[in-house]
């Protein structure tokens, strides 16, 4: 009961920026988007606005309700032995190299909406075709090489890494719960998108790609 009166702004707080945020990464809300502000809005400045409302969100909504308002609970639970920190350390460290390789194989700037804005800016002062689109990561063109051979999701699942082999605090670990939840649940509602738009070549990528982990063995193509 303690643990849910210190963290129940954290656990709603989180759980609406889950909600929002996968719901508005889905077409049927940039359809309905589109119909409100209008397709060139969608197609050239909502990642932008997305992504920059989801870091808002996140890191100064969710981040302040949890640690700014129980920072009694940053103190480590448990003192690792010298080498098993060391081992943690160098998964730690391996996290944020998935992490940005996956942000890098994606192409950041289009990741982060920037190269989209661009683009629409140049449609809006140099008066360019208005049809001359990016084929966007995810939405047009389905990434299965380097990273993305080892994993589906390495950006999820580096978070994950980065935050399992992050200090043992009881607001990490309680965090750590949040995020697991918001990745099985988000991850699987981005799944069935994927099938929606690539169809049999993500069933088939999906067969011979763990999610997660990297697969040991993988299922033959068909």
């Amino acid at each position: 009961m303690s643990v849910l009166a210190a963290y129940w702004q954290s656990f709603a707080a989180f759980a609406l920026f889950g909600l929002l945020h996968s719901v508005t990464a889905q077409e049927p809300f940039k359809h309905a988007l589109s119909a409100l502000a209008g397709d060139f809005f969608v197609t050239y400045f909502w990642r932008l606005v997305y992504c920059a409302l989801s870091l808002v969100a996140l890191y100064w909504g969710v981040g302040n309700l949890h640690w700014a308002r129980n920072p009694d609970y940053d103190v480590w639970l448990v003192i690792y032995p010298e080498w098993l920190w060391q081992i943690i350390t160098l998964l730690h460290l391996g996290a944020i190299v998935v992490i940005y390789v996956a942000f890098l194989q994606s192409d950041y700037m289009e990741f982060l909406g920037l190269k989209q804005a661009a683009r629409g800016i140049d449609v809006l002062f140099r008066h360019t075709r208005v049809d001359a689109r990016i084929p966007l990561f995810g939405t047009d063109r389905l990434e299965v090489k380097g990273i993305y051979g080892l994993l589906r999701h390495p950006m999820l699942a580096g978070g994950w890494w980065f935050l399992l082999t992050s200090g043992p605090s009881l607001n990490n670990l309680i965090y750590t719960g949040m995020y697991t939840t918001y990745m099985l649940i988000g991850g699987y509602f981005e799944e069935r998108r994927l099938i929606r738009v690539f169809g049999d070549d993500y069933r088939r990528y999906r067969r011979c790609v763990g999610a997660y982990f990297p697969r040991l063995r993988r299922a033959p193509a068909e």
